[in-house]
């Protein structure tokens, strides 16, 4: 069994060591600032709790590091975790920004592409089901696609202000998402955004509700939308419309269940309303590609220069709302607006 290292004890780092477990890895050991919440998710995983990263690192079970802590730390620990000859998963942001990111492609050069990063939603089974059916020529020619992605509510008004705003931090999966079913980078991006669930986010700063639209060089758009809200539940879907039919990857629901009444005419059951209800098989999968590649020596189908891509465009679209205006994007990641 691979031996892996956690960095990181929150709430996310919770949820993959559940996925390490289920996907056949071990849980060696975990570092986090907070030593008693190291300690705390150590003792629930029958792991050690590690005083320092370089503990952590030098532990000689533990064959690759996976980093679950704030976007600032990110960069810096895949670095440690990479000259100390481990292989390395990270959960999505690479970085905070895109100096930081390209920071970390230039540190880590050839390796760049051997470190897996945490877009889950590609690993979802609908999701890469649609992929598979673009890809295999199912609707012709890919035209136009629709990703839907809204929260049921918004996250704490303390998180807010270090969550690096919407777009890095919400629609940073939909940034990613996009790029995978385009097969094609986008060459330009206009974006919108408004504050209508909650008037304190516009106060910190931050919008809850965004639309984006991305043109491709052939032609092909994508338009994402994001709410913090969605009164009815964990609302992920992707529409891809093309030139011979269209395919869609809807949201999942607890049961196959419909209900016949006077006042209700076949409708089903509720959907998701907890991200790891509606995501759980995908981050399982995501662990289970990593463990398998780290034991095969093969890259990762999702890597950091995925992650440069999508904190580009996290950057880009802001830049958009700010100046009112579409982006021409670059290919080397060039900023090219002008505040």
């Amino acid at each position: 069994m691979i031996g892996i290292a956690l960095m990181g004890a929150g709430r996310m780092a919770r949820t993959h060591a559940k996925a390490i477990g289920a996907a056949g890895g071990r849980l060696v050991t975990v570092y986090d600032v907070v030593e008693s919440a190291a300690k705390s998710l150590a003792s629930d995983t029958s792991a050690s709790a590690a005083r320092s990263v370089e503990e952590a690192l030098q532990n000689p079970d533990v064959d690759a590091v996976l980093v679950v802590t704030s976007s600032d730390t990110h960069v810096d620990l895949i670095i440690q975790a990479v000259k100390a000859g481990k292989a390395v998963m990270c959960e999505k942001p690479l970085a905070p920004n895109l100096s930081d990111a390209q920071r970390c492609i230039n540190t880590l050069g050839g390796q760049a592409s051997n470190m897996l990063l945490a877009f889950n939603r590609r690993f979802d089974p609908g999701h890469a089901a649609l992929k598979k059916a673009i890809d295999g020529g199912e609707i012709g020619s890919l035209e136009q696609l629709t990703i839907t992605s809204r929260d049921p509510s918004p996250p704490p008004l303390d998180y807010i202000p270090k969550s690096g705003g919407l777009f890095r931090d919400m629609m940073i999966h939909d940034f990613d998402m996009a790029r995978w079913m385009l097969g094609e980078e986008p060459v330009s991006i206009y974006s919108c955004g408004s504050c209508l669930v909650d008037p304190q986010i516009g106060k910190l700063g931050d919008i809850d509700t965004a639309c984006v639209t991305m043109v491709t060089g052939s032609g092909k758009q994508a338009v994402i939308l994001n709410s913090r809200r969605a009164v009815y539940g964990y609302d992920q879907r992707i529409e891809a419309f093309g030139s011979t039919g269209m395919v869609i990857s809807d949201n999942p629901r607890a049961t196959s269940l419909k209900r016949y009444s006077n006042t209700s005419f076949g409708a089903p059951d509720r959907i998701f309303t907890f991200y790891m209800d509606r995501y759980g098989d995908s981050y399982r999968m995501e662990i289970e590609t990593f463990l398998g590649g780290v034991a095969a020596g093969t890259p990762p189908p999702v890597n950091a220069i995925d992650g440069l891509r999508a904190v580009y465009l996290a950057e880009a679209a802001g830049a958009s709302l700010r100046l009112g205006k579409a982006i021409e994007l670059k290919s080397d990641c060039e900023v090219t607006w002008h505040e």
